[in-house]
């Protein structure tokens, strides 16, 4: 079975809207990607469903006493269940700072139609920049940049872009992103039926009895192979073979991977938090330095904290983030037997955290009681 449903954004006009086909077989998080995808949304904050009387979207434990509302976890709950007659209304809620709420209506359910992979049907007009300010905030931007030589109008531009054109949507761009995506976007029990196959991988074991068996001059074409492989093997060889000089290289190809999401050279941070964490990741296998990781993730919160003092508060998952990262290095300080890392970071590690009183969200006080766990030699 396959639905059909128009989404559209409330309190915006002229209407931004989508239709897409979807398996109802999704999870209420799978849907909430596909509606990302499709509005053209970045992913950057908290979202909640309501439908008939239920709340769905992610519970967070820590604030479970201050929720009027059993919120069901919408990694479990499925669509269907929920969801299961034509014409019904249902309502999602993107970043509860600008109150993004969108109306969902199920058009059609189609028995005929068994491909798994969601779909975009039409739309019209783009979807709202991220943290535009909610419909009031858009509306003001979109006013803005259509009076000539308002006192606003270059802030504006070079946040959105000189070309940025609120009437354009585009169905095959939109499909091509649900393409890639496609694999996270389906059912679970989709993806086990199609998976007739096995994929094949290579273990340290086959890979230790194939190396055996070739003599010098076949290892030394395979490293070669390697290296035009991909960029990411290139960098790998270089640490291998450069030592720390590659390490230093990587370290700042890196930081500014990392700080970019916050302050980039133009423009404002998209805080992309995954994609800094992603980059962070990256860092760690490639180099496996433990010093000048836990450095990334230090200026991970650094920049987090300067941004947040030069925007205001942000959001629960922000703060979250940050915290947990903080964790994070406290964890690997505290296990560090010598004494490097705590001579090293100690003082930028109490900096941040007197850097953040009057933060909202309980930020201070969580950065406290972490580094209040940091075993002092």
């Amino acid at each position: 079975m396959t639905y059909t449903c128009r989404v559209e954004l409330n309190e915006i006009e002229p209407k931004v809207w989508r239709e897409f086909q979807f398996q109802p077989e999704v999870s209420f998080h799978q849907l909430h990607k596909i509606i990302q995808v499709v509005m053209g949304w970045e992913n950057y904050h908290l979202y909640e469903f309501y439908v008939n009387d239920k709340v769905i979207g992610l519970p967070n434990p820590t604030l479970a006493d201050m929720e009027k509302d059993e919120v069901l976890n919408a990694r479990r709950e499925i669509v269907q269940k929920h969801v299961n007659q034509e014409n019904m209304v249902f309502t999602y809620v993107y970043d509860f700072g600008d109150d993004w709420r969108h109306k969902i209506e199920l058009l059609r359910m189609d028995t005929s139609v068994s491909d798994s992979a969601p779909v975009c049907l039409g739309g019209a007009r783009s979807c709202p920049k991220e943290d535009a300010g909610g419909a009031y905030g858009y509306q003001h931007m979109l006013e803005v940049l259509c009076t000539p030589n308002h006192p606003e109008g270059d802030q504006f531009i070079e946040w959105v872009g000189e070309g940025f054109d609120p009437e354009y949507f585009s169905c095959e761009k939109v499909n091509l992103e649900l393409e890639m995506q496609k694999d996270s976007l389906t059912p679970k029990s989709f993806s086990k039926r199609s998976d007739g196959n096995k994929p094949v991988k290579l273990t340290k074991t086959t890979l230790n009895k194939h190396l055996k068996q070739l003599n010098n001059d076949q290892l030394i074409d395979l490293v070669k192979a390697c290296f035009g492989a991909s960029k990411d093997m290139e960098k790998f060889l270089a640490v291998q073979i450069m030592g720390a000089e590659a390490v230093k290289s990587l370290f700042e190809e890196y930081r500014k991977k990392v700080e970019y999401e916050f302050f980039p050279e133009r423009g404002h941070g998209k805080l992309r938090l995954q994609e800094a964490k992603k980059a962070i990741s990256e860092f760690k296998k490639l180099t496996g330095s433990e010093k000048y990781s836990l450095e990334l993730k230090l200026i991970y919160v650094e920049k987090g904290v300067e941004f947040t003092l030069c925007y205001g508060d942000i959001d629960e998952r922000f703060y979250y983030s940050m915290a947990s990262v903080y964790v994070d290095i406290i964890d690997l300080v505290n296990e560090d037997e010598t004494v490097e890392l705590f001579d090293e970071f100690e003082e930028r590690l109490e900096a941040v955290v007197s850097k953040t009183e009057g933060i909202g969200w309980g930020f201070h006080d969580d950065l406290a009681d972490i580094h209040a766990q940091l075993r002092w030699f």
